[in-house]
């Protein structure tokens, strides 16, 4: 699923997987014009990847004869698949566009619970019978104040009240055992 939110957005390229990039790089002795050589040297050359080169790459693993497969014998492999990065470049594609998929989503729901948007924040804003989405706001909207906070914030706070909690329950235990001995 395409996901505008995300365009524009770029990863660095962890240093364990650009050091495995590097000695693929370093290992390869063959035509520099096969596919997948040039996108090699681009990642090599550039430490971030963006939003739209991450789909490009999951579209090739999606398609190419491993798709699915957990692990592949290095016999099998061939030069293509290799020099897009292999198994350590496939599994952290997938898992850094599920990350970041899953976060945009996470988003929506914290703005539709809110009641800062609309019902459904997962539509995209179209026409329907004269009437655009965005201009459908909660009655109510004017009056609230809320403060914008993402989803790691809202985590951080719930497990600081927690922690706050817990260290006023210690106090009381402390306290209650002073005097009683």
């Amino acid at each position: 699923m395409a996901n505008s939110a995300l365009q524009g957005y770029t990863w660095k390229i962890p240093k364990e997987l650009h050091n495995h990039l590097q000695k693929t790089m370093n290992a390869y002795k063959g035509d520099k014009n096969v596919e997948g050589y040039k996108r090699l040297e681009t990642l090599l050359n550039e430490p971030n990847v963006s939003y739209e080169q991450l789909k490009r790459i999951k579209n090739f693993f999606d398609t190419h004869t491993t798709a699915g497969v957990k692990s592949v014998n290095h016999r099998k492999q061939d030069t293509q698949f290799i020099l897009n990065g292999g198994l350590m470049m496939r599994d952290w594609v997938n898992k850094t566009l599920s990350i970041a998929r899953d976060n945009v989503g996470n988003i929506k729901d914290i703005k539709k619970n809110s009641g800062t948007a609309i019902d459904n924040t997962h539509i995209k804003t179209h026409d329907k019978d004269g009437i655009t989405t965005n201009s459908v706001k909660p009655h109510s909207i004017s009056d609230i104040k809320i403060k914008k906070e993402s989803y790691r914030d809202i985590y951080n706070t719930k497990e600081i009240r927690m922690m706050e909690s817990l260290i006023k329950i210690f106090d009381k235990n402390k306290e209650l055992w002073q005097t009683d001995n």
